[in-house]
């Protein structure tokens, strides 16, 4: 075995001797675990007097060089790393027996607790204020990982690598498939990962710290669903698992929808954006302006009415009205229609008035629900014409702050009725609300285009 494959900081352990102990100082005890890469034992310390965690490299892939590689590198991550939510290293070395098998061995602190797949596995549930408190215990532990220089990304975070506590806290566990990504890094040569938590980009061989945010996302959507990722539907490579999630907060289901985004660069990319959106503060697609650069913009989804123009600096853009909200509106206006006919003989002089107020102010909003909209921007002045009574509104491009997504129910008319989903074009803190009946696919391409255009 060439002796330039293994770390010239690994203590060389020599032969294991007569006391049975490896080194003469760690003691094997039960089988804790069984990976790809082989055993993590339960062991002794007789130097410190401590229960250690003992990883052994498994025989039958001790002659695979990469295997060797990444349990070496494993090792000198973990030597670097100091984190309370990090198991600490105590050693690595590698001996020979007597019949020269050569066996390698990493050392690190022993976890008292139990790992979040033994809690699935009980049938354990987690609320969704549970999953809100996981999820900022592990991006503790990213932030850390991340922010240092190389960053540090883990690359197999999944139900089996995090461990609860007795006290409550967690602990992220087995660094076999880490990654330090520096200047020299040469990205693609490995790919490493669990199916159903893995991105698509690291699939790829293309790592990056937002690969640890979408294994995170998927993570989350096992604990509260009892489903594993792979098992959920998939379309256009997105994990479908908003309809086994139910009653969760509108900040949790965006953190969900943007950590898990298929495409690397629209996905939630850095642990301060998803604390932004977890706590109500941002949005998915907001987190992506600070990136620096041009926005993100979708193609245009297939089967799609919506015109765009683009000329130059200038953009037009006309959104059809939803077929099914004319539907509901015409018949809605039949049925007030109806009823003010049947009460028509109890009107008087004093609520005539009344009522035909009423009736305009459905009409007049009712419009912005079933009328086309037509939005231009050109580098000076900006319209929209959202519905056909006086829905005229004018401006200063300069003004346009953002265009931004709004989920069904997160804003109400009137304080209490709920909006549908929609769009928001911010002309400084003024709101100009718009896109009411378009599908998901075509909010966030609008918003794109939009963008695209504002960032010009």
């Amino acid at each position: 075995m060439s002796a330039s494959i293994h770390d010239p900081k690994l203590d060389q352990g020599g032969r294991s001797g007569d006391s049975g102990l490896l080194k003469g100082r760690f003691e094997l005890g039960e089988v804790l675990g069984r990976g790809g890469q082989g055993k993590t034992f339960r062991g002794f310390d007789h130097l410190q007097g401590t229960p250690v965690a003992i990883k052994e490299l498994g025989l039958d892939v001790a002659e695979k060089w990469k295997a060797i590689e990444l349990f070496e590198r494993e090792g000198r991550a973990l030597r670097n790393l100091e984190h309370e939510a990090i198991p600490s290293y105590i050693d690595a070395f590698h001996i020979e027996d007597d019949d020269g098998t050569v066996r390698f061995f990493l050392v690190q602190q022993f976890v008292e607790g139990q790992t979040f797949q033994q809690l699935i596995e009980r049938g354990e549930v987690i609320s969704t204020q549970g999953a809100i408190d996981f999820i900022d215990h592990v991006l503790d532990i990213l932030e850390y990982l991340h922010g240092l220089n190389p960053p540090v990304i883990h690359r197999d975070i999944k139900p089996s690598n995090l461990m609860l506590r007795p006290d409550g806290t967690i602990v992220l566990v087995d660094f076999g498939a880490v990654q330090v990504i520096s200047p020299h890094s040469v990205m693609g040569s490995t790919i490493v990962g669990t199916t159903g938590y893995v991105s698509p980009e690291q699939l790829a061989g293309r790592t990056v710290p937002a690969s640890d945010l979408y294994s995170l996302g998927a993570t989350v959507v096992h604990l509260l669903t009892h489903l594993h990722p792979a098992d959920l539907p998939m379309e256009r490579m997105r994990l479908k698992f908003e309809k086994h999630i139910i009653e969760a907060p509108p900040p949790l289901m965006r953190f969900l929808q943007g950590v898990l985004d298929p495409v690397v660069e629209d996905r939630i990319c850095t642990v301060s954006e998803a604390r932004n959106v977890l706590s109500g503060q941002g949005s998915m697609e907001l987190a992506r302006v600070h990136k620096g650069g041009p926005p993100p913009v979708l193609r245009r989804p297939v089967g799609s009415k919506i015109e765009v123009e683009e000329e130059g600096n200038k953009l037009k853009v006309w959104l059809p009205a939803s077929g099914r909200y004319r539907r509901i509106y015409w018949a809605a206006v039949l049925l007030l229609l109806g009823a003010m006919g049947m009460l028509l003989p109890l009107v008087t002089s004093k609520t005539m008035p009344v009522l035909a107020a009423a009736f305009a102010t459905f009409l007049l909003v009712g419009q912005l629900f079933i009328s086309p909209t037509r939005l231009t921007i050109d580098p000076d002045t900006f319209y929209i014409n959202r519905h056909t009574v006086n829905g005229n509104h004018r401006g200063w491009t300069e003004d346009l702050a953002d265009v931004e997504l709004r989920q069904s129910g997160e804003e109400k008319f009137l304080m209490f009725i709920p909006m549908p989903a929609h769009l928001v074009l911010m002309e400084g803190v003024y709101p100009l609300h718009f896109g009411f009946g378009l599908t998901a696919v075509e909010r966030r391409w609008v918003q794109g285009v939009v963008r695209r255009r504002l960032s010009a």
